[in-house]
């Protein structure tokens, strides 16, 4: 079973934050146990921040800094995805221990619990709470149904492991990347593979919906970020594909005016692309994921995880800009 998706596991300190979120010259770092941090969710609202620490998942507000909630139980081991219902009524995790866990997100109870055979690399929740999608390292997709409490369908089309899942805004369809370069698109109800996107290079490492679903971006470790139109589900092309250097590029998201885009590299750069320039910065360490403030109307914010530094709530106004 391939682990490049879990990267190189080098030999990183541990260090133990103080119980306040700290500010620096880009913005504010929230405490964690672990300075290694897969997964990150907002709120649909934006007003909170969920933080997948270790096997323990935290809450913090956006507007205070201060930590609201933690979820200690549900996980044996390191979380790598987790994921907010946008009625903000649930909360789902995945990651090492094969575990799949919905809880309640108010009041923090376990629901269910889901076991695979592989590691859980991400997870989904649809945006009419129908479904919950898993992506595994045993190469499969699972799309379990909330309502009669089974699993509707398993994805089988991956041949490495999958590696992000996604749901278009109206729920319809799923999408799934790979270790085998492609993006596979999927019809909820019936199961059907739609489409299979060829061109990546390399490993596709994300992939997010634009709000208005008319396009998908996705990211890999070839370098690129693609830009897909979906003009028609079973006729996606390719309208933009740019390279970024020459570093896997871990994680990508779409900002809510459907144009603006983010991404982070294993070399720790961090760039927000608008239509009029970009914002960049330097972590000095790999980010692991990309994630856009919801409704900060022009003002760009952008919650980050890394490998070595936790979690940083960055400001795109602190960061270095560029004008086309």
């Amino acid at each position: 079973m391939s682990m490049k998706i879990l990267f190189i596991q080098a030999g990183l300190f541990l260090i133990f934050l103080n119980c306040y979120s700290q500010k620096n010259k880009i913005g504010v770092t929230y405490p964690t146990n672990d300075k290694i941090i897969y997964g990150i969710c907002f709120t649909n609202s934006g007003d909170a921040l969920a933080i997948a620490d270790n096997n323990s998942v935290k809450v913090y507000s956006t507007s205070t800094n201060n930590e609201l909630r933690t979820f200690k139980d549900g996980h044996t081991d390191q979380i790598l995805s987790i994921d907010i219902s946008k009625d903000s009524t649930l909360l789902i995790s995945g990651g090492k221990d094969s575990s799949v866990v919905i809880r309640d997100f108010k009041h923090g109870n376990i629901l269910k619990s889901l076991k695979y055979q592989g590691i859980i690399t991400s997870v989904a929740i649809s945006p009419d709470n129908h479904y919950i999608a898993s992506g595994c390292s045993d190469n499969n997709v699972y799309l379990y149904d909330l309502e009669s409490k089974k699993e509707s369908f398993v994805f089988t089309d991956h041949t490495d492991d999958v590696t992000a899942v996604a749901f278009t805004p109206d729920g319809k369809y799923l999408a799934s990347s790979g270790g085998d370069k492609l993006i596979f698109m999927y019809s909820v109800t019936s199961g059907k593979l739609l489409s299979a996107l060829t061109g990546h290079e390399d490993w596709v490492r994300d992939i997010a919906f634009s709000d208005d679903g008319t396009e998908l971006i996705s990211c890999g470790d070839d370098s690129r970020v693609i830009i897909w139109k979906m003009w028609d589900i079973n006729d996606i092309r390719i309208i933009n594909n740019l390279k970024y250097g020459n570093n896997w590029i871990l994680s990508v998201a779409f900002n809510q005016d459907n144009n603006t885009y983010a991404y982070g590299n294993f070399n720790g750069n961090v760039s927000i692309v608008t239509a009029f320039g970009s914002y960049k910065t330097q972590l000095k360490c790999p980010v692991t994921k990309v994630l856009f403030k919801p409704k900060n109307g022009i003002y760009l914010k952008i919650a980050v995880a890394t490998r070595g530094k936790g979690v940083l709530l960055i400001d795109a106004n602190n960061m270095k800009s560029t004008i086309f």
